[in-house]
């Protein structure tokens, strides 16, 4: 089954947000400054929520934060068919680049869909991570 990927409002991301990737943290934990402004995707079944990406504009290109599936619904492509669709929408706007911080555990998964893996490594909440970067 495709399962269709559109335009959400940033409020629909955020419990989706919490449950998927920060389940014993706040809601206020998972807002992200410029929420408001950002491009937020999401996949659906039926009417059910169950995938978000959200893309923010910079000078020096897009920056995919937030991204989550379902567990229920992984290995289906909706996480690459949200990055390819707000990789489309960012480079109908004008925008050369497309970058995130990528878990390390996530690395070659970014790989696969030609993103270009930055040699510094960071940490954020315990969590390590790499610059991926692909052009548009």
């Amino acid at each position: 089954m495709r399962y269709p990927i559109r335009s959400i409002a940033a409020q629909q991301t955020l419990r989706f947000r919490q449950k998927h990737l920060w389940p014993d943290m706040p809601l206020e934990h998972v807002k992200v400054p410029g929420d408001e402004t950002a491009h937020h995707l999401g996949a659906f079944d039926g009417q059910k929520l169950i995938g978000v990406a959200s893309f923010f504009a910079h000078p020096k290109g897009v920056q995919l934060r937030k991204l989550a599936v379902d567990p229920m619904y992984r290995k289906r492509g909706l996480a690459s068919r949200m990055i390819e669709e707000g990789a489309r929408c960012a480079k109908k706007d004008g925008h050369a680049q497309l970058w995130c911080d990528a878990r390390q555990s996530a690395l070659h998964f970014y790989e696969r869909l030609g993103f270009k893996i930055d040699p510094d490594v960071f940490e954020k909440s315990g969590v390590t991570y790499q610059i991926a970067r692909r052009a548009l």
